[in-house]
């Protein structure tokens, strides 16, 4: 789709389609690929025990919420008031905690969606969103609070990573400008990589990771900071600009 001004990105595109109707919208945002009765089973089970308080809820989202993922392992917590958008494309493992008001978005065309492994954490109002990318947590990672993790190309977490509060991540979703004859809404989004952290990183509050950057295994992170370059190994880092303090 576009505009006068050229390609319309993203979520727009579907929103301002006027070849698509309102349900089709919803469905193409929110609900993904599937039939009637997949979108049916979606919008029953998430309007009848997303909100529903105490033990009761815990007990009836564990049952009826696995039945709208890819696949799903042993002993998963669902907390309330979760948004749960292309389903289907989001896999995961096993003692896995989601906290209350998390997001789960796996939405994209070619995409493989949302990948967690087993007894991984995640915090309350945390936003984990694919925007077309890629986004794989391994085991026994921790994600705090309030953290933001976008993607539109590949982002990956290692073992034992743990994020403090207001974690903020983007892997892609830079766009282009090199033209002014346009805005810069209208030119292409480009990528320069993604965004890899290995395994046993520790990531401190507030911090933003930008696309392109590689943390390797064993770092940390100071609270603040910006980390817009890769970083070694076993490295502290601290600052925007960033600068790395010491070896561990």
């Amino acid at each position: 789709m576009t505009s006068d001004n050229g390609p319309i990105p993203g979520e727009q595109k579907t929103l301002m389609d006027p070849k698509k109707g309102a349900a089709r919208k919803y469905r193409d945002l929110f609900v993904g690929p599937g039939g009637f009765w997949f979108f049916l089973k979606y919008e029953i089970i998430t309007t009848l025990f997303t909100s529903i308080p105490g033990a009761l809820g815990f007990a009836l989202r564990k049952f009826f919420f696995r039945r709208l993922f890819a696949a799903v392992g042993r002993g998963v917590v669902f907390g309330r008031n979760m948004t749960l958008r292309h389903p289907r494309k989001i896999k995961i493992g096993n003692g896995v905690v989601f906290d209350d008001n998390t997001v789960l978005d796996a939405k994209g065309i070619d995409n493989r969606g949302i990948r967690i492994g087993d007894h991984v954490m995640v915090g309350r109002n945390t936003i984990i969103s694919c925007k077309g990318g890629d986004i794989e947590i391994d085991d026994f990672a921790n994600i705090g609070s309030n953290n933001t993790l976008l993607s539109e190309s590949i982002l990956s977490i290692g073992k034992y990573v743990f994020t403090a509060g207001q974690t903020y991540m983007v892997a892609g979703g830079n766009h282009s400008f090199d033209r002014k004859d346009i805005p810069i809404w209208h030119q292409p989004s480009v990528s320069k990589g993604g965004i890899i952290v290995e395994d046993d990183v520790w990531i401190g509050a507030s911090v933003t990771v930008v696309d392109g950057v590689k943390i390797r295994t064993g770092c940390i992170i100071g609270a603040g900071s910006v980390v817009h370059r890769r970083l070694p190994p076993y490295t502290v880092a601290l600052g925007n600009p960033l600068a790395i303090v010491k070896k561990r």
